[in-house]
């Protein structure tokens, strides 16, 4: 009966076990976000995957041998697990939205493959630091689609690791260690149209918001902000 099946959701149950999933060959979306998996499985043979969200749940390892067959996929969502390293993404060349935040991970890498691919990476909340960012399998890659990163709530001091990701239009890298200006003026040559800086000694700077606008005129938006009243931006008058 699982064969006809498209779209599976069984997320918010009591599931351990998600091996069964394999009787659903012609899947392209499947949620088990919030159960009690603590290892992935059943995936390795289902090819027409696009979506996967295994959300909250208790999964220590990305399993080369179950993500590799996943040759469709696009979008891959695995917040708040307990991964301590970002791994079996070589085989995924379609991969457009990775999010592996409020995990263990502590470096961005082994994203080789997803260099032309991927344009949207959420990492907030987990232990990444300025060298853990700089990973020549990670951020150091030429990214050319990478539009939207999130690195809030990590230990980063800089904006260094993100100077050559000419695509960016959205960082967020709020709750972070970044003290003075001279930290932010890395990222001076990007066209970023919104920046999340709040809840870094920086913000208590005078003149904040003035002068990160100075530094990159494309800005739009600073923090929860819009730049130059709602009006500007079509909302009302």
């Amino acid at each position: 009966p699982g064969a006809g099946l498209k779209v599976l959701d069984i997320s918010y149950n009591v599931i351990r076990d998600m091996t069964p999933v394999s009787l659903c060959p012609n899947l392209t979306e499947l949620y088990i976000a919030q159960n009690k998996i603590k290892s992935i499985s059943g995936l390795r043979h289902l090819k027409n995957l696009r979506k996967i969200d295994l959300g909250a749940n208790r999964i220590r390892v990305m399993e080369e041998e179950e993500l590799s067959g996943l040759e469709n996929l696009e979008e891959l969502w695995l917040g708040k697990n307990k991964i301590e390293k970002i791994a079996g993404l070589s085989k995924l060349t379609k991969l457009r939205r990775l999010d592996v935040q409020s995990n263990r991970l502590t470096k961005i890498e082994n994203l080789a493959a997803q260099v032309d691919t991927l344009e949207e990476l959420y990492l907030a909340h987990n232990g990444i630091d300025n060298e853990g960012a700089k990973c020549e399998t990670g951020l150091a890659l030429p990214f050319t689609k990478l539009d939207t990163l999130d690195l809030s709530r990590n230990r980063l001091t800089d904006t260094s690791p993100f100077a050559h990701l000419k695509s960016l239009s959205e960082l967020w890298i709020s709750g972070n260690d970044i003290k003075a200006f001279e930290d932010v003026e890395p990222i001076a040559g990007l066209e970023l149209e919104g920046i999340y800086l709040e809840y870094n000694p920086v913000d208590k700077e005078f003149e904040y918001r003035k002068k990160l606008k100075e530094m990159i005129p494309s800005l739009n938006q600073i923090d929860a902000n819009l730049i130059g009243g709602l009006a500007q931006h079509g909302y009302g008058s």
